[in-house]
Order: structure tokens, then C-alpha cells, then sequence
């Protein structure tokens, strides 16, 4: 069986860290490297000693030369990284797996764009269960209405997260928008502290806590009168993430152009 050359964009970020490893064991997998910026103070360190894994590449600072020798590149860094990583895949044309959250409408629009051009896979969660929520949340929506079961999402993340509401979040709202066939734009609603009049029928409010190192826990709440209806998902460790990353980046590797998300491989 042919391995393919995977490469991981922020290897040693929280995430950039396990998919290194992760990459490095799987037997379907040749881990060509990773790569940090420049001014990072492990550049040419060893990864197997870092990261207490077994591989003999180092901490690389020319990305050029991972997407070159990549079959596919995994990136969960930032929003300028990622921007940066998309052009960069656009000029040597390697697939792009891209897990940043917090990005802005106009970096969408650009992934969108460029789609024409080169493979990307975008998610704003690479778990087959948060997926799965997804789509339960749709069909819950679309069968509670707006007038009977006000929505409410709530997230918890760790200390460390900068984007609120996080990306899952927001696509669990988008979600249940659809279900109720409603402009998500219209209907969201992130912050109460500056409302003083009452909740709005249809609208989609969400709550953000952030402390610990907790991965990520989101739940979507349909309260009504008489009862509530939560549709949870909780994760124990970034296991599921990074899985899905790679599956990710095993079925992005085959792909010339397009713009691909998690629900082209679980096909819910």
C-alpha cells in the first residue's frame, strides 16, 4: 500500500503537537514534517525528543518545503497562519486541510475561491460525533418550532481558546437555522449585556465559558414551556480531533480541487 506524505502547519501547537504524533505512528502515513514560524525557539530541534516520539525529523521553518514534499497539509495554527498556509498551498498546489477556527468572512470567501484551483477540507469540528450533533440539531430544529422552544447554545473550552463564540458553536447555530429555514445572521445573538428588552421569538443566543484545559464541550438547548431538550457533546481529549484530521487529510490526498467538509466523509 502506498503511504501518503503527510505534513503538519503548527507542529507544536496543542493540536500540531498529537497530530505529529499521531501522524508519525499510523501505519498508512509517511510524516514528511512539520513546520512553526521562523522566530520560533525550537526551529532544528529534534520532534522525537520534544514530543517523546518516534520520528528523525526536526522542527522545520520552511513551509514551502513540507507542502512541497506533502501529499497533503494539516493546519490548526491561527487565522493569519492559516490565510498565509491557503496561499501557499495555492502556489504549490497541495491539499489543505484546515481546522483554524475564528476566521474572517473575507479568509471564507478566499478558501472559497480557491477551491477552484486546489483540494481544501474545511471543518469547524473534525469529530465524527460533534458532526453527527450537527445534524440532530438540524432535525430537532426543524421539528420544534420557533413559537414553542426558544434555542440556546452553550460551549465550554480552555483558558488558552481566543475565538468566542467558538467555531462549533457557531456552526451548531447555522445548523439549527436551517432547520428552521432562518438566516443564521439574522437570528444570532452573542452578547445580552448591552440588551435591555426581552428575548426575541426565533432567536439563537449562545454562552461561552472558558477556564481549565477543558477540549470542548457544546450543548444546544430547545426550551419550551413545559420541558427542555439538550443535545450534548463532550470531549475528553483532543483524540477525536486529531483522528478526524487525519481521515481528513487521507481523503483530501486523492482529491485535485474542491472544497470539502467532514460531512463528505461520515455521509450523514
Amino acid at each position: 500500500m502506498k503511504l501518503v506524505n503527510i505534513g503538519i502547519a503548527g507542529c507544536l501547537g496543542r493540536m500540531g503537537r498529537e497530530l505529529v504524533k499521531k501522524s508519525s505512528e499510523d501505519s498508512r502515513i509517511n510524516f514528511v514534517g512539520g513546520f512553526e514560524h521562523p522566530g520560533h525557539n525550537s526551529i532544528n530541534k529534534n520532534l522525537s525528543e520534544i514530543l517523546e516520539c518516534e520520528t528523525d525529523k526536526t522542527v522545520s521553518s520552511d513551509a514551502e518545503e513540507i507542502f512541497l514534499n506533502s501529499d497533503a497539509i494539516i493546519d490548526f495554527t491561527t487565522p493569519d497562519s492559516s490565510l498565509a498556509n491557503i496561499k501557499l498551498a495555492q502556489k504549490t498546489k497541495t491539499p489543505l486541510v484546515i481546522g483554524t477556527t475564528g476566521l474572517s468572512s473575507e479568509t471564507h470567501k478566499f478558501i472559497l475561491n480557491a477551491s477552484n484551483q486546489i483540494a481544501l477540507f474545511q471543518s469547524s469540528n473534525m469529530s465524527l460525533g460533534v458532526n453527527l450533533l450537527f445534524h440532530l440539531v438540524k432535525k430537532t430544529a426543524s421539528t420544534l418550532d420557533d413559537i414553542n422552544y426558544d434555542i440556546e447554545i452553550a460551549e465550554t473550552h480552555h483558558r488558552h481558546k481566543i475565538d468566542a463564540p467558538s467555531g462549533t458553536a457557531i456552526t451548531l447555530g447555522e445548523f439549527a437555522s436551517k432547520g428552521r429555514k432562518r438566516n443564521f445572521n439574522d437570528i444570532k445573538v452573542y452578547d445580552r449585556t448591552s440588551k435591555t428588552s426581552k428575548r426575541k421569538t426565533g432567536e439563537i443566543s449562545f454562552s461561552v465559558t472558558r477556564g481549565g484545559e477543558i477540549p470542548g464541550e457544546h450543548t444546544v438547548s430547545f426550551i419550551g414551556e413545559n420541558d427542555r431538550i439538550d443535545l450534548s457533546h463532550k470531549a475528553f481529549n483532543r483524540s477525536i480531533f486529531v483522528n478526524g484530521a487525519i481521515e481528513a487529510a487521507l481523503f483530501l490526498s486523492k482529491k485535485k480541487t474542491g472544497l470539502y467538509h467532514m460531512e463528505d466523509i461520515i455521509k450523514v
